[in-house]
């Protein structure tokens, strides 16, 4: 039930959005998308996805998991495929993550420890560089509030000892997590290209934050819905119509689902330790 009402709320969303943009002109715009500059996006999606399993593996050595690099990318890119298949957006790919990697003799809560501690670096190194590009732009209040949310959980302030533990392995991390939010900032700014849409990557990068947030929400599928309301609404700030916005939430998000089909066979392969 709880599922299913995600789902529902992810299409209320995109139903919203695709109203508020007005149908029609999105239709004409989505027509006129290049298609090789797409798919030059899905390259740089698919790079982006490559570093964020290296990161995946440096946190698990880190934590003392065993599996290969190898087996690591065969994993990740799974969970690619889940992430478009299943509700929950983010989370369907991470439980499959957790489950595959305690299948190599690793402890269940430990592997789910990894997961979550890939992810978290990944949203607050993010949080971090879009600060930065907001402050670049001049945009103080809303830099202000990420550059908070990134030095939170460095503030020497008592934490339980598993907490305590994974600060150096954050820290360790993030040159990772750096490469990829650069990887998939230039994502969303290539798809923005591929609809005739020129503004700077430092904007793209600067917006990222929210959008990639909002997509990572347990609502809709793939986060579709979610992530173009919030590419309307960080964009639109910007000055960026309505509809061209929305295209570049969506085109991310159907570059995620050319992943996903491209690496739906990987489920054939079988990883080794």
């Amino acid at each position: 039930m709880k599922r299913a009402l995600r789902v529902l709320a992810g299409a209320a969303v995109l139903a919203l959005a695709i109203w508020y943009v007005d149908p029609g002109t999105l239709a004409r715009s989505l027509a006129g998308v290049d298609p090789w500059l797409f798919a030059a996006a899905v390259g740089v999606a698919i790079l982006s996805n490559v570093v964020s399993a290296l990161r995946w593996s440096a946190i698990a050595r880190a934590l003392n998991l065993s599996a290969k690099v190898g087996a690591i990318l065969l994993m990740y890119f799974r969970a690619v495929t889940a992430n478009m298949m299943l509700p929950g957006s983010l989370v369907s790919g991470d439980v499959l993550r957790a489950y595959q990697l305690s299948r190599f003799a690793n402890p269940l809560p430990m592997a789910a420890w990894s997961v979550f501690l890939d992810r978290f670096s990944g949203l607050w190194i993010l949080c971090a560089m879009s600060a930065l590009a907001a402050a670049a732009l001049g945009y103080w209040g809303y830099a202000a509030i990420l550059a908070a949310a990134f030095v939170a959980p460095l503030l020497p302030i008592p934490l339980p000892s598993n907490l305590r533990n994974a600060r150096p392995i954050l820290l360790r991390s993030a040159w990772y997590s750096c490469v990829v939010q650069i990887l998939a900032a230039g994502t969303l700014w290539v798809c923005g290209q591929s609809i005739g849409l020129d503004v700077s990557y430092a904007l793209m990068l600067a917006a990222a934050a929210p959008i990639f947030i909002m997509a990572a929400l347990p609502i809709g599928v793939a986060g579709f819905g979610a992530r173009e309301a919030a590419a309307v609404a960080v964009l639109g700030v910007a000055g960026v119509p309505a509809e061209q916005a929305f295209l570049v939430g969506l085109l991310y998000g159907l570059a995620a689902v050319v992943q996903g089909i491209l690496a739906a066979p990987l489920f054939l392969a079988k990883a080794s330790l």
